[in-house]
C-alpha cells in the first residue's frame, strides 16, 4: 500500500460503474467470500503513474494539465485473482480483450507528461481495477457480462488516512477530450 502524502494519476471509477460491479460480485456471492478483504470501493481506480513524493505535487499537476489524450471504453469483463499466501491474494476485475487502446495511449500520454516534468515513470501499469489485495483464496477466471466503463477523466490524487480511512484525496481532476465514438450505453445503470 502506499504511504500517506505520496501522490499518483488515476482514473477512478465512477460510481454507477462501480454499484455494476459490485452487483456482479454480489450475484455470484463473493462480495460475501471477501468480507473484509474487500478493497473499499470509494478508491477502485485504474492506475496511470508510479506513486511520487509530496514534493512532486507541482509537477504533476502541470503534467496532468497537459494531458491530451482521449476518453475511451474499458470493458470489464473477468475477475481474477493472483497469488497463492492466504491473506495477501490480489482480486482484480479485467478486460479480457486485454489492455484498450485508449488505456495504452493515457498512459503513454502520462508517462510523457511526466518526462517532461522531469519525472521518471518507469512502471508499466496493467489494464485492471482492484477488488481485494488481502484475500484469503484465490478463485479462477470468471467471465462475466461486460460493465462498460467509460474512462473520461484523470485525478491527481494524494494517499491519505490508515487502515479503513485509507483513501486517495483528489489534489485535482481533469478531463480527458472527447472520444470519437461513444461508449456503449448501459441500460441497466440508468436507474
Amino acid at each position: 500500500m502506499a504511504q500517506p502524502g505520496e501522490l499518483f494519476v488515476m482514473a477512478r471509477v465512477p460510481g454507477p460503474v462501480r454499484d455494476a460491479l459490485l452487483h456482479a460480485l454480489s450475484l455470484g456471492g463473493l462480495e460475501a467470500k471477501l468480507g473484509r478483504a474487500l478493497y473499499p470501493p470509494r478508491n477502485w481506480h485504474q492506475t496511470l503513474s508510479a506513486l511520487q513524493p509530496a514534493e512532486a505535487l507541482e509537477p504533476m499537476r502541470r503534467a496532468c494539465a497537459g494531458l491530451d489524450a482521449r476518453a475511451f471504453d474499458m470493458p470489464l469483463d473477468r475477475l481474477e485473482s493472483s497469488g497463492a499466501e492466504p491473506g495477501r491474494i490480489h482480486w482484480q476485475f479485467v478486460p479480457s480483450g486485454g489492455k484498450p487502446d485508449g488505456l495504452a495511449l493515457l498512459l503513454a500520454d502520462v508517462k510523457d507528461r511526466l518526462r517532461g516534468q522531469a519525472i521518471a515513470d518507469t512502471q508499466g501499469h496493467r489494464a485492471h481495477v482492484t477488488v481485494s489485495y488481502n484475500a484469503h483464496q484465490g478463485i479462477g477466471r470468471l467471465d462475466m457480462p461486460p460493465v462498460h466503463w467509460p474512462v473520461d477523466a484523470v485525478e491527481l490524487v494524494q494517499v491519505a488516512g490508515r487502515g479503513a480511512d485509507y483513501r486517495y484525496d483528489v489534489v485535482e481532476a481533469w478531463p480527458l477530450r472527447p472520444s470519437p465514438t461513444p461508449a456503449p450505453i448501459q441500460f441497466g445503470l440508468l436507474g
